[in-house]
């Protein structure tokens, strides 16, 4: 199967919202097709604008990127009137995915809390034609996963999927093959990128066998990979080109 191949805007820091008509310039020049960004490089109240950004340049919005300290009952109510701004600028964009990071301080206790507001999460994403995808660090697949098996087991697959950052999967020592057998079916696509212990570099570079996610989302019929380069000593134009070119030898990339 070959992948359709899309990129996280995070390389470019806090340039995004200013450079956003450049960023995606230089994303379709090297051929990625899709795009995932973080809710707070948007300016709300420029919807047509963004539409025509990712009509122009042929671009999917893939996933909107947000964070929120959901689990904190002093701030649900204003957290959750938030996240339900988020999704209505997601639905009216038309990005497939509200991709949420969790609590760093999280265990599997909170988690079956916590795994209520991302349901209530969800079913919102659900009414607004959009999915609620849930999005790994380490600290969820530590111990054997134990984390993220609440997540999946206290919420279903209609109202949680996972974007599962490949990464961050290896930093915790869990089996990409392992996670693939309980949830393949939650997963909604990777994130893709490499580590040097736990130090993030270009695909190809670090520890990662990249070769092996590649055939591990090809028996799992994922159609969208992510590269994910939350930092970079080369410029966020050079690095991209350096991961595309990497996918491009190792045929990742789709039409």
């Amino acid at each position: 199967m070959k992948h359709r191949i899309g990129a996280q805007t995070i390389v470019w820091g806090e340039n995004i919202k200013s450079n956003m008509d450049h960023i995606l310039i230089s994303l379709t020049e090297q051929g990625y097709t899709g795009v995932e960004t973080g809710m707070r490089h948007f300016n709300p109240d420029e919807k047509s604008r963004y539409l025509e950004l990712y009509e122009k340049y042929g671009i999917t919005p893939l996933g909107i990127h947000s964070g929120g300290t959901f689990w904190d009952p002093q701030q649900a109510k204003e957290e959750m009137k938030k996240i339900g701004n988020t999704i209505g600028f997601a639905s009216a964009i038309g990005f497939r995915y509200l991709v949420i990071s969790g609590n760093p301080e999280e265990s599997v206790s909170s988690m079956k809390e916590s795994a209520k507001t991302y349901a209530e999460i969800g079913k919102r994403c659900r009414d607004a034609g959009v999915q609620m995808a849930y999005h790994n660090h380490n600290w969820e697949l530590k111990n054997d996963g134990a984390i993220i098996d609440v997540l999946m087991n206290e919420t279903s697959e209609e109202e949680v999927s996972w974007v599962l950052d490949t990464a961050w999967a290896s930093i915790a020592g869990m089996d990409l093959v392992q996670v693939f057998s309980r949830y393949g079916k939650r997963i909604a696509y990777l994130h893709i990128k490499d580590a040097k212990g736990e130090t993030f570099c270009e695909l190809g570079t670090g520890d990662l066998n990249v070769p092996e996610v590649l055939r591990i989302a090809d028996d799992n019929q994922i159609e969208w990979i992510v590269v994910e380069q939350d930092y970079t000593s080369l410029s966020p134009e050079e690095s991209m080109r350096v991961n595309m070119q990497y996918l491009r030898e190792k045929g990742g990339l789709g039409v």
